[in-house]
């Protein structure tokens, strides 16, 4: 007995990691898209690309733990049935009903995983992702300026256009500048420049060189156009605001309000405050208890017809996955909203489908189809 569960267990472990490495590879490549593209607009420095990046993706692999694990257990389980093993093993006396043991033991391993990532290090990941965004320091507008792409400035009030940046030298070629003031736009070409900071201000300053500035109304010919030697254009930061708190950028002991200043700002005793945090709670805890329901549903749905097609089943569980998922998202809103009990959560979704798990473990233990078909169809 215990070869075989060791079995099972060294499978189901090796495919999900499997699954793991896709998910994060496919992730990372979306992700990075989105961050350069991010970076190209000057909405983030590019220095800090890659550490968006790995941030992003820890908060992710909370997410991707009970997906990898149900998919691990149905691969491994459905590759047994078409191989004829689980035949073999029942025919020894050794039926579905064995494996739940090492199933949840799986889960339970999978599951202080899961914890760790939901309670500790993805609202570490968020809370810095959102300190580097609101940074002031790091994100003056020329820092995201990539050479022959167009980058938007001072919320859409600016174009910054560089055809060439020598990064040894920090300096920059063939300058395009697109600005609006006092209802005139202007518009400076120079044929280089470079960035530099005031050190008795600490501003940062555009200094353009060999260039000319046309001023003046769209419509009106009466622009004014002169050249210049040098021009200082001072690089504006973004207006520093006091960032809206998240949920999710909050410390497990902020959330339940053990420590942090949310309790001290007082947030915590209004009633929409109250149904956020008790949201955020519900949604971290979901994380690992949905990983033992989606591992006894795995056992159910794995089976696999030595004669049928692979992926059917599979398509069939992915379904039922998303549709969990799904429930507790929705589930999340309402909790949000005030229309379900902070008391209740989102533990109905839970017990739905551990119902549901138990329903479909028996039906399959008896030799019984998973969806019964009407009477006069089985006729």
């Amino acid at each position: 007995m215990l070869i075989i569960d060791r079995a099972l267990m060294r499978e189901v472990l090796q495919t999900s990691m499997a699954v793991i490495l896709v998910f994060i590879s496919l992730f990372a490549v979306v992700s990075l898209v989105n961050v350069l593209a991010q970076a190209a607009m000057g909405e983030v420095p590019v220095r800090i690309v890659f550490m968006l990046l790995g941030l992003q993706t820890v908060k992710m692999v909370g997410f991707m733990l009970p997906l990898a694990l149900f998919v691990g257990i149905l691969l491994t389980l459905g590759r047994w049935y078409r191989e004829s093993e689980m035949t073999v093993l029942a025919a020894c006396g050794i039926g579905l009903t064995h494996f739940v043991r090492p199933t949840l033991l799986l889960a339970t391993g999978f599951a202080l995983v899961a914890a760790l990532f939901s309670f500790y290090l993805a609202p570490m990941s968020s809370s810095l992702i959102s300190k580097l965004k609101n940074d002031p320091s790091g994100r003056y507008e020329v820092s995201g300026i990539m050479p022959g792409v167009f980058n938007d400035v001072r919320n859409g009030k600016g174009t910054y256009y560089v055809e060439h940046i020598d990064k040894d030298q920090a300096s920059l070629d063939n300058i395009f500048v697109s600005t609006e003031q006092s209802g005139k736009e202007g518009v400076l070409v120079a044929k280089m420049g470079h960035q530099y900071t005031d050190k008795d201000t600490g501003d940062q300053y555009l200094q353009l060189q060999d260039g000319t500035r046309y001023e003046g109304v769209p419509g009106q010919a009466d622009y004014s156009i002169f050249t210049f030697a040098r021009y200082d254009l001072r690089i504006e930061p973004p207006q520093a605001r006091d960032p809206l708190i998240r949920f999710e950028t909050l410390t497990t002991p902020q959330l339940l309000g053990l420590e942090g200043d949310v309790n001290a700002r007082g947030e915590a005793t209004i009633p929409h405050w109250r149904r956020g945090l008790a949201a955020e709670w519900h949604y971290r805890l979901s994380k690992p208890a949905m990983l033992f329901l989606l591992a006894l549903l795995a056992l159910a749905l794995s089976y696999s017809h030595p004669r049928g097609g692979r992926y059917g089943g599979l398509f069939i569980a992915i379904l039922v996955y998303f549709v969990y998922t799904n429930l507790l998202g929705f589930s999340d809103a309402m909790l949000k909203q005030g229309r379900i009990p902070m008391a209740l959560g989102m533990w109905w979704v839970h017990g739905v489908f551990l119902a549901l798990a138990i329903h479909l473990l028996i039906r399959r233990t008896n030799n019984q189809p998973l969806i019964p078909l009407p009477a006069f169809l089985r006729r």
